[in-house]
């Protein structure tokens, strides 16, 4: 029975003037409505708030709020978090939007897995420039009906470019189960707190089902189809600090007790650490910043093979096409 599937929408919204319309629509056009939609402004500096507001006056499941300063996407979802009202919570975030039937399908799913706590699906790629679905991020190969332990989500975040990427995905999570362990979205992350966020919830006993179906569209940010750059504000993201959010996390008891999750944990921040060179590498040739290389360098002792083995797969890869070409 999916009547009984009660479930609050939380959209965290800053600057989202010229995007965050999609995101709402695609939530009131859901064939199971959302009890209510949480659109939770983080301090705006455009006209977000207006255009919420509006909706809100043709729309009355939707609860316009604000935070008291901008904290970020975690504290946004806090927020909407202690406001919900209903049996399970799920997030939108502005940029994306819902596939009609997203809500149907993980009642769905609770339907069929009562015990669940945290469901997820796939995501589906959405071409903003082309308008249009260009594929499943993840795919079937990495997303069976099954639930999830903590070392599975783990090893599907090991960050090291070869394997499916859980961190992406949108769960739904019951709401009792927030509110019997308190646990929260970490306020003090700006990236990566979705992955902390799930991986507490898991070692605190959450039963997890994915689903083999994708019903979340993630607006990329740079067209497959289009080849077009949206218009969403680039972040740069803090690879070394989600390296070191990731080894904080091997204090946790529960990993302690199972050394396999230490070692995943710290394959992931490796994996993080890799790519915070590499990002280190190409911005500092970009501007011609070799003083920079050397400083790291020093300071780093694993930089220069790091980067070494980097070049290296770069060249073999360019040889490989013109061999082919």
């Amino acid at each position: 029975m999916t009547d009984s599937f009660s479930v609050s929408v939380i959209i965290p919204v800053y600057n989202a003037v010229s995007f965050v319309e999609r995101a709402i629509g695609s939530v009131l056009e859901q064939s199971l409505p959302a009890v209510e939609i949480l659109v939770v402004d983080d301090c705006s500096t455009d006209a977000t708030a207006q255009v919420v507001a509006t909706l809100a006056q043709r729309h009355p499941s939707i609860r316009p709020m604000r935070t008291a300063v901008n904290g970020g996407p975690a504290a946004a979802r806090n927020l909407g978090i202690a406001q919900a009202t209903g049996d399970w919570i799920a997030i939108l975030d502005a940029d994306d939007a819902y596939a009609p039937d997203r809500l149907e399908a993980m009642a769905r799913m609770a339907a069929a897995d009562p015990d669940s706590d945290i469901l997820a699906d796939d995501l589906l790629y959405y071409d903003a420039g082309a308008g249009m679905v260009t594929g499943r991020a993840i795919g079937a190969a990495h997303m069976q009906d099954r639930t999830v332990t903590p070392a599975d989500y783990l090893a599907h975040n090991l960050a090291d470019g070869r394997g499916a990427d859980w961190g992406l995905l949108k769960p739904v999570i019951r709401r009792a189960f927030l509110m019997k362990t308190g646990l929260r979205y970490p306020v003090g992350q700006r990236h990566g707190e979705d992955f902390t966020f799930m991986m507490h919830l898991l070692l605190e006993g959450a039963r997890f089902r994915i689903l083999d179906t994708a019903h979340y569209l993630y607006t990329q940010r740079e067209g497959a189809v289009s080849r077009r750059e949206s218009t969403m504000t680039r972040t740069t993201i803090a690879y070394a600090a989600l390296a070191q959010s990731a080894l904080e996390l091997t204090s946790h008891p529960a990993i302690k007790a199972q050394p396999g999750l230490d070692a995943l944990l710290r394959r992931r921040a490796e994996g993080l650490l890799r790519l915070d060179d590499a990002h280190f590498f190409s911005q500092a040739i970009r501007k011609g910043a070799l003083a920079a290389l050397l400083t790291r360098a020093l300071h780093r002792p694993s930089f220069v093979p790091r980067v070494g083995r980097q070049i290296g797969r770069a060249m073999q890869r360019r040889v490989a096409r013109r061999r082919s070409a």
